[in-house]
């Protein structure tokens, strides 16, 4: 998705796309609308697929093989 945003971006910038917002008030208002949601929504890891049962599944397989280095992983 970042790559994708980022050639939509390149391709705005190339096609010299105005902004009728400037980036400073863009910033506020996200900043506005953040303050205002429960902190389980603001990208914390607490709410949302970061909650679901397969999500914790995951998680706790990460966390096991973390000390394990390369040979717990599947790189090879």
């Amino acid at each position: 998705m970042a790559a994708a945003n980022a050639l939509c971006c390149a391709n705005m910038a190339l096609a010299g796309f105005d902004p009728l917002i400037p980036l400073d008030e863009v910033i506020d208002a996200a900043r506005g609308v953040s303050a205002m949601m429960p902190r389980e929504h603001r990208c914390t890891s607490l709410g949302g697929l970061a909650i679901t049962p397969t999500s914790l599944a995951i998680e706790k397989r990460l966390a096991t093989l973390k000390g394990q280095g390369c040979a717990g992983c599947a790189c090879h």
